[in-house]
């Protein structure tokens, strides 16, 4: 039964690629080993990299197996003895929100922000996602590709995208070159949140899903290398974490903070919240407990929903009242 389904997937993909106008099928059966693919524009929708996409997320499972057998994965940066993760939150959410909502402000009315439009899957992708687990896993068994295919559930692209650390690949923004070159511009430690996303925010032009994401791409553009505490753009983030000495992983709060804050934009506050909390707790089996990830996380989270909700009721316009702060980063206690 199990063959007679898989040959009844296999001939009918068989039939479509011969009507493969979009691209999708060559780049799903091109190759025996999955290869890596960059979007070289801004596509929201794009046939052929969904393509890519699938066959890269087949290569996941052997990737954790390979980590946990060997320990390939990237580890935190050295700790000196008695090095102590923080156990206080370190960003207020609410005075960040005032600080974006001033900058909204200061560039108003010549940017007005607006939520942008999400990046999907291609309508070929969208059927595919049905029943291509059969295809592929035919496609392994007859060795017409190398990897398993990875049983993944039916999820928004952006979600596989972010979760694997691929959104510089496959969901560019095009702005990803003018905003390193102006983070490199300041000194060494200096950049805070608030000036990363107003930079972003005027290069995209109030498109908060694109200024999010172009943040996100360039802050997490390869975050798996094992040298990125040498990175040039790490060098000039200023540390937002609460730890004993500023040797925790900075690099990975900051791209956490604004890829979580991105995808809770989009989601309702519980899905989001969710996965962010999924996310610390495969961390913690992976690379041991950080709290102070797992904070970043699940405040980044309240934080992309509470944004959404200023954007869509229109009260970042509102002047402040008295008592009004934006003095977001919270004194460390070490």
């Amino acid at each position: 039964m199990l063959i007679a389904t898989l040959l009844l997937v296999s001939c009918g993909a068989s039939r479509r690629a011969l009507r493969d106008e979009s691209g999708f099928w060559r780049s799903l059966e091109g190759n025996y080993e999955s290869t890596v693919y960059a979007q070289d524009r801004v596509m929201l929708v794009d046939a052929p990299g969904d393509a890519f996409l699938i066959r890269q997320l087949d290569t996941i499972p052997i990737k954790l197996v390979s980590y946990f057998i060997h320990g390939t994965l990237p580890q935190l940066q050295a700790r000196e003895k008695g090095f102590k993760v923080g156990k206080t939150l370190s960003i207020d959410n609410g005075r960040l929100l005032n600080k974006c909502a001033e900058i909204m402000r200061a560039h108003a009315p010549g940017i007005v922000p607006s939520l942008g439009v999400e990046h999907a899957w291609s309508p070929e992708a969208e059927r595919y996602l049905g029943y291509g687990y059969w295809h592929r896993l035919w496609r392994r068994l007859t060795r017409q590709q190398k990897d398993f295919p990875a049983p993944f559930l039916r999820g928004s692209k952006l979600f596989y995208c972010l979760a694997c650390g691929w959104t510089s690949r496959y969901c560019i923004t095009g702005k990803e070159d003018a905003l390193t070159e102006r983070i490199l511009s300041y000194p060494d430690r200096s950049l805070q949140l608030h000036q990363l996303f107003e930079e972003s925010y005027v290069l995209n032009r109030g498109d908060i899903y694109f200024t999010f994401l172009t943040c996100e791409n360039v802050l997490a553009g390869h975050p798996h290398r094992k040298e990125r505490v040498d990175d040039p753009i790490q060098k000039k983030l200023s540390y937002i974490r609460h730890d004993s000495e500023e040797l925790g992983d900075n690099y990975g709060a900051w791209y956490h903070f604004f890829g979580i804050a991105l995808y809770a934009m989009l989601r309702t506050g519980i899905k989001s919240v969710l996965v962010a909390d999924t996310e610390s707790l495969g961390s913690f089996f992976m690379e041991g407990p950080d709290h102070q990830e797992t904070l970043i996380n699940h405040y980044g989270a309240l934080f992309g929903h509470q944004f959404r909700k200023m954007i869509r009721n229109g009260s970042w316009q509102t002047e402040p009242e008295p008592g009004f702060r934006t003095d977001y980063l919270l004194p460390n206690p070490r």
